[in-house]
Formats: structure tokens, C-alpha cells, sequence
């Protein structure tokens, strides 16, 4: 980062508004430390459930590890924890960093705050603290669940296991063939015994113990695939207008475009539940990773004019509802990144009054390593401190509340360029780049679609992947 920038970004931290949702975070972080310097509320409080495969874990960082079968026949209560996380809990109690928590252990080497503070802060209530410190089948408060691999999508970064439409293109065309790997081999799917049924062991088992942990969650959230498109969506919505839980999150993460009249039965039960307010506050996740035509090449099968119509249509329509773009940063984020960010500052003062309604979050995408931002040369990471100026030239602040960005929304943009900054290893970024190149080949053949009419800003990146493989 060139140090100017970088002077002005630590400057907005010490001189200018800071946002509760921060300094909150930075509290909390001394909190934990005092227990031990890698304790994390993540891993006792927080699970999310990938139930066609039967996998668990705490966050999207570490690694979905399987529910044993033999565990949860003893309780349903093994969908959250089982034994393995259990170990993994008291590694954090003892001060060691478990491995599978790598992504924050490398922010916070770093001197950035990781997730392990914000993860902490969202499931935080007063004892919590102390109670992991002896519980051993804690409840969740924050709850995410994906029941079944329904998707009328196939992201480029995505896998078959988590799109239908994805499993129908490997079936019909085989898997990608890259250097020494066939990516997204219909035989690896077979592997894995994805289980769609709503009589899966893992389904039936989420409905027993739901009710068990409904009363203390703080956020339940609905993943997919796409969760429109799954009748357990809609039965949960039932549940919850039957079921009136007024200290809940009630949450969603859609492609928000998806097939017939599910956007509408979806908009209509919404509706139900804010005017019976049966939840505290509903927020939709809307997964777009670019804007535009852009958008629309990362995630095969959106139409963008679709899914901007239904947001609005969303946002205008809010009583106790927002919404929070999940940008899934990835390497073809990078051409459009500022323009999202100003289309962001642009829904925010369309519909943000007073209250907020419109947010956004940056997941890193780790794997497939030829996504990576990791392989993006400086001039290609150019557009995140582009929208680092631009975010620091449109402040939140105390008088203007709800219009401009917050600090730890800047912070978590920073923390994305220094992440991405670091860059593979030598044999690891080469392998990655003729995997991109040969990957695209093949995407553009079977989906009809041109990498560089679309990102022509990538074009000497493209063409230098493409030479790598010419070497060989």
C-alpha cells in the first residue's frame, strides 16, 4: 500500500467517527484475550450446517468437518457439537491456536482485528464468556443452515455440491480438466452421498432439535444452493409465524433472482412475519461479487436487471427488514470493485433514512486457488484502494448517520488488500494461473461465454496465464 494511503487510512481510525459496532469489537477482543490469547465465542456459540452432505463448523473459515452418524443417534445435538469441535474448544481454553483457524490467526499476525473479534461480537451476550468456560454441549446463538443443494445458479467459484446446475454440467460434460486434477469430477460428487431428502438423517435430526434451541438464537440463517428454491425455507418461515421469537435475526442468503414465483411467496411470508412482528429484524443476503455484466459472467445463469428489480422492490417494501451484500472477493471482483462500492453508496441514500438498510461483507474466497485475489498483480488490486479513497471521501459520521461508510466497513476493505497482497508461492501462483487459464477455456466452451469480452481490464493477465500453459 503506498504509504500516503496507508498514513490516511490509520488516520480515519484515530481521528475521525468511529462506529459502536468497532470499538465494540476491539473491547470484546480484550475480553477473550483475558481467557486466552486464540478463545474464540465462535466455537461454542455459532454453527453452521451443511445438511446434504451431513458437515458441520463454527464459520465459513475453517473447514466443514463431518457429523458422525454414531454421535448423533445418541443426540441431535451432535449437529453442533460434536467431538472433534469439542477438542478443537479446548485447544482455544489452553491458548493454542487450532490450524483450522489459520485465516484469523494470519489477520491478527498481521495487526489487523480478525473474525475471531466481530464472530465473537455477533454471538456475544453478558456470561457468555464464563459459561464457555464449562459448558460442554453449548446451545448456539447464531445458527446457519443450508438444507439441501437446490440452485438455478453455477457460480465460477461454486461446486456441484452446492448447485444443482452445477451437478448437471459435470454429468453432461465431464469434469474441468486442469493440471494433474479433474476439477468438480461427477465421481467426487457421487462421493460425497449428498443427500436432498427431507428423510436425510441430518434433516430429520435439524428438526428435532430445532425447537430445543429456537428459544435462545440470536441470528438463524438460511444458506443454499439456493434457499428459495427448498421447501425447508418456507416451513421455517411457518414455524416462525406460528412461533414468535421477538429477540431473533431472522436471515436468508439468496442470488435473489430465483426461478418462477418464489421471489414473491418469499416477499408475501416476509411480509406476514414483519407485520406480526415475529421476529426482531429480517436481513436478506443478497450474493453478487461484481455489478453488471460482470456480475452476471461470475455467476452463470443471473440475469442482473432481475435481481436489481427484486432488491429494490425489497428495500422499498422494508418495515424490520435490510440488506447486506455478500461480496465473495474473488480475482474477477477486482475490474468492477469500485463501481459496486459507489452503486452501495448510491442504494444507501435511495433508501437509507433512518435506520440502515443497506450493508455489505467481503468474504475472502480461499479456494479455488485460480480465483484467488492472491494472484492479482498490483495494477489489478489498484480498484480496492481506489474504493479505499473513495469510502474515506464518503464518511459516516456523527451527523450524517446512515448515508456515508463505516470505519470497520473501510477496515475489512484494508484488511482484504493486505490479505491479497501476499501472494502464493513461486510453483503455487503458476499452477494457479494455468489452472485459470485452462479453466475459462473450458467454462467459456460449455457456457457459451468470453472471459475477455467481459474483462477486457484483465487482459495481460489472461494472456500471460495462457503463455504459462503454451510453456508447458
Amino acid at each position: 500500500m503506498n504509504e500516503k494511503l496507508k498514513g490516511d487510512v490509520v488516520k480515519l481510525f484515530k481521528g475521525k467517527y468511529k462506529s459502536q459496532y468497532f470499538e465494540d469489537a476491539q473491547d470484546l477482543l480484550k475480553g477473550l484475550n483475558k481467557i486466552s490469547p486464540s478463545f474464540c465465542l465462535a466455537k461454542w456459540y455459532s454453527v453452521s450446517l451443511h445438511l446434504p452432505t451431513g458437515k458441520t463448523h463454527s464459520c465459513y473459515h475453517p473447514p466443514a468437518h463431518g457429523i458422525p452418524l454414531e454421535e448423533l443417534a445418541k443426540s441431535p445435538d451432535a449437529l453442533h457439537n460434536t467431538e472433534y469441535k469439542k477438542e478443537q474448544r479446548k485447544k482455544m481454553l489452553a491458548g493454542e491456536r487450532p490450524k483450522e483457524c489459520e485465516f484469523c490467526w494470519a489477520l491478527e499476525d498481521q495487526g489487523n482485528i480478525s473474525d475471531r473479534a466481530y464472530r465473537s461480537k455477533d454471538v456475544y451476550e453478558d456470561g457468555l464468556i464464563e459459561a464457555a468456560q464449562v459448558e460442554e454441549n453449548p446451545k448456539p446463538r447464531y445458527l446457519e443452515v443450508n438444507f439441501n443443494q437446490a440452485c438455478n445458479l453455477k457460480c465460477a467459484y461454486c461446486s456441484p455440491h452446492l448447485s444443482t446446475e452445477w451437478h448437471k454440467e459435470v454429468k453432461k460434460h465431464g469434469a474441468y480438466q486442469l493440471v494433474g486434477v479433474g476439477h468438480n469430477d461427477p465421481g467426487w460428487v457421487e462421493s460425497l452421498g449428498i443427500n436432498n431428502s427431507p428423510d436425510s438423517p441430518y434433516v430429520q435430526s435439524f428438526w428435532e432439535w430445532f425447537p430445543d434451541v429456537y428459544p435462545t438464537l440470536k441470528t438463524f440463517r438460511m444458506t443454499g444452493g439456493e434457499p428459495l428454491m427448498d421447501k425447508n425455507t418456507f416451513k421455517v418461515f411457518d414455524y416462525v409465524k406460528k412461533t414468535p421469537n421477538n429477540a431473533l435475526q431472522l436471515s436468508i442468503t439468496s442470488n435473489c433472482c430465483p426461478p418462477g414465483n418464489q421471489w414473491q411467496k418469499f416477499i408475501d411470508d416476509l411480509k406476514e412475519i414483519t407485520d406480526k412482528d415475529a421476529v426482531d429484524h429480517f436481513m436478506l443476503f443478497c450474493s453478487l461479487d461484481s455489478w453488471g455484466e460482470q456480475a452476471e459472467y461470475i455467476r452463470n445463469g443471473l440475469d442482473f436487471d432481475v435481481l436489481y428489480k427484486n432488491i429494490t422492490q425489497y428495500l422499498r417494501e422494508s418495515n424490520k427488514h435490510s440488506l447486506t451484500f455478500i461480496i465473495t472477493a474473488n480475482l474477477l471482483s477486482l475490474p468492477g470493485w469500485t463501481t459496486y462500492i459507489k452503486n452501495i453508496l448510491k442504494l444507501r441514500n435511495e433508501f437509507n433514512t433512518d435506520r440502515q438498510l443497506v450493508w455489505f461483507d467481503t468474504p475472502m474466497l480461499h479456494d479455488p486457488k485460480w480465483l484467488s485475489m492472491k494472484l492479482a498483480t498490483p495494477e489489478m488490486l489498484q480498484p480496492l484502494l481506489d474504493s479505499i479513497e473513495f469510502m474515506k471521501s464518503h464518511p459516516e459520521t456523527a451527523l450524517n448517520r446512515f448515508k456515508g461508510f463505516k470505519d470497520f466497513e473501510v477496515d475489512k476493505v484494508k484488511r482484504l488488500y493486505e490479505w491479497a497482497r501476499e501472494p502464493l508461492n513461486t510453483q503455487e501462483q503458476e499452477v494457479a494461473m494455468r489452472n485459470f487459464n485452462l479453466f475459462f477455456k473450458q467454462h467459456d466452451m460449455r457456457r457459451n461465454t468470453n472471459i475477455n469480452k467481459v474483462f477486457p481490464e484483465l487482459h495481460e493477465f489472461i494472456d500471460n496465464c495462457e503463455a504459462l500453459n503454451a510453456r508447458h
